[in-house]
């Protein structure tokens, strides 16, 4: 497929009216790649995943990787001859798709190739820079993988990883917390080297590639990625900024509920008020189901079928990585979606956040494949919509002395979301610039670590009681392909609160529309996917409604404490 797919693309059409029958059999033809590609590549991964030990699901990941070198010459010898062949079009793009209407959902997407364009390397430095990826960025990204799901301290009779550690943090008892965080912290440092080698490795390679495509930055690059304007994401971390006096009220507020005077880091997921209720996942698929079903029935048939076909592989476990993903299968028509599920009702919210993921890729299921790949923001707004429809009911239901668990619940989640994710943005930014000049040391990430930390939390979180390591523990970090992977969660969930006050508005004629704006997600920039709700995002008046109902939710959680 990829030599014939080669073959075509080297010989482009000599003339203007032959340009839509070449360009229609080339998206035929990529779509069918892509489909393979990423179902062969998920499959592999998701075996990987959940057994990092395995040397056959390692292999396979190679020898799947192996496939994007030719395709990345594919693309690049493409976007080239797109070029050329437009130029013998009068009108461009535009006239192009206006002449075979079965290229008009394509028209965004293939002026968006034409600016990627301006921003690569040749077809053979191209096919280079992917043939290098697998023994450079990616080796460094599966190093990280590996240590980090395997990395075990004593405990007890025997011993816990430090996934299994960072789960403690949720325990009641602070003596446990404390104790966890201590063992956790000291299982990075022993290999804070290696993580150090690791990270410097991803983004040296990311910073000498993208200098060398043209880009300013890794941050203009992702931008791009995200198809969101530099105004927009502007107007974004001014509205986090404007919220982190929110959330410190908030962390004051705990403190106060935990009887200490201000949080270490270990408390940060510490449950308050009483929780009687642990979960089993019989209990939380069916709860997640029938929630669903209050919004939209076909979003509750979607999880039933899901927990059914059995797509969740959710118990933790050694060897097997931390937090979740929601991952496509497109040649299966479904997902997988792996989990950590520990019985609280934070791991219930992240079941259903994972099947926010796997409801968007069902909604665009029937698009072919290049339509469906929409950028990183709007790939956490179904997730964090489904994770709303969870949280108001399990406030709905909750008794009175257990409202203020669920409340905290939700606050805990979107202050990691706004404020730690705003700690990650400061950090990453001050790393991609350290690194331009050079590696960074363990000593100097800490360092960076701590201070993005200090601006953040600011004296909400003891300073002598922060995760110096962060950098270590968050796989984002070492992905080449998705640097600045931090502000798309704040994006999405700032969308999905705006999306929840138009459901409320309009509960019958909402579930249509929803499904109207996820569809768009992958054909349209961020701003035009927006406008299909009715927002405007590039006016603060947007991500200020967002903010306004946290803090009321703040504010009844600083009553109920007090």
């Amino acid at each position: 497929m990829l030599a014939d797919l080669r073959a075509f693309v080297s010989a482009p059409p000599s003339v203007g009216n032959a340009v839509p029958a070449w360009l229609t059999v080339y998206l035929d033809r990529r779509n069918a790649i892509a489909d393979l590609y990423e179902t062969l590549e998920s499959y592999t991964y998701c075996s990987y995943s959940v057994a990092t030990g395995d040397e056959t699901a390692v292999t396979a990941l190679n020898r799947i990787a192996e496939f994007t070198v030719p395709l990345a010459e594919i693309d690049v010898r493409f976007r080239d001859t797109l070029a050329a062949a437009v130029d013998l079009v009068p009108g461009g793009v535009s006239a192009l798709v206006e002449a075979e209407p079965g290229l008009r959902d394509y028209e965004f997407l293939l002026e968006e190739d034409l600016v990627f364009r301006t921003r690569q390397l040749s077809p053979a430095e191209e096919q280079l820079a992917a043939d290098l990826a697998r023994a450079g960025s990616d080796a460094w990204s599966r190093l990280q993988e590996t240590l980090s799901s395997t990395l075990s301290v004593p405990w007890e009779d025997g011993t816990k990883t430090v996934v299994e550690l960072r789960s403690l943090a949720h325990d009641p008892d602070r003596t446990v917390r404390e104790r966890a965080y201590r063992a956790e912290l000291g299982a990075w440092e022993r290999v804070e080297t290696s993580f150090a080698f690791a990270i410097n490795g991803v983004k040296g390679f990311s910073h000498i590639l993208n200098e060398r495509r043209g880009w300013s930055s890794t941050l203009e690059r992702t931008l791009r990625q995200s198809r969101m304007s530099e105004k927009t994401l502007e107007i974004l971390l001014a509205t986090m900024k404007r919220a982190v006096p929110i959330f410190r009220r908030y962390w004051s507020a705990k403190a106060r509920a935990l009887g200490v005077d201000r949080l270490a880091f270990f408390d940060l997921f510490a449950p308050v008020g009483i929780h009687e209720n642990r979960w089993s996942y019989t209990d939380a698929t069916e709860f997640i189901a029938s929630r669903f079903d209050r919004f939209d029935r076909r979003l509750g048939d979607f999880a039933r079928r899901a927990f059914q076909e059995e797509w969740i592989d959710a118990e933790p476990r050694a060897g097997k990585v931390g937090g979740a993903y929601c991952i496509g299968l497109p040649r299966a028509r479904r997902s997988g979606i792996l989990a950590n599920f520990d019985g609280s009702y934070g791991s219930v919210e992240t079941i259903a956040h994972e099947l926010g993921h796997a409801y968007h890729g069902e909604v665009l299921e029937d698009l072919p494949a290049l339509q469906r790949q929409y950028p990183m923001p709007l790939a956490e707004t179904a997730s964090t919509f489904c994770e709303i429809l969870v949280f108001e009911g399990a406030l709905e239901e909750a008794p009175a002395t257990e409202r203020i668990h669920i409340l905290e619940q939700f606050l805990q989640g979107a202050g990691q979301v706004i404020v730690d994710i705003l700690s990650r943005y400061i950090f990453e930014s001050a790393l991609m610039e350290r690194r331009a000049s050079g590696e960074a040391s363990a000593r100097e990430l800490r360092e960076m670590m701590v201070h993005a930390q200090e601006l953040t939390y600011g004296d909400a979180l003891d300073p002598d009681l922060r995760h110096p390591w962060m950098w270590a523990v968050k796989g984002h970090y070492y992905s080449e392909n998705l640097a600045f992977y931090n502000f798309p969660y704040a994006f999405g969930m700032l969308f999905a609160l705006g999306l929840s006050q138009l459901r409320h508005s309009d509960p019958e004629g909402f579930p249509d529309r929803y499904r109207a704006v996820l569809r768009e997600t992958g054909r349209q920039n961020i701003e035009s996917v927006c406008s299909v709700a009715g927002f405007d995002i590039t006016k603060p008046e947007f991500w200020d409604a967002g903010i306004a109902g946290i803090e009321n939710l703040v504010r009844e959680f600083e009553s109920l404490v007090d």
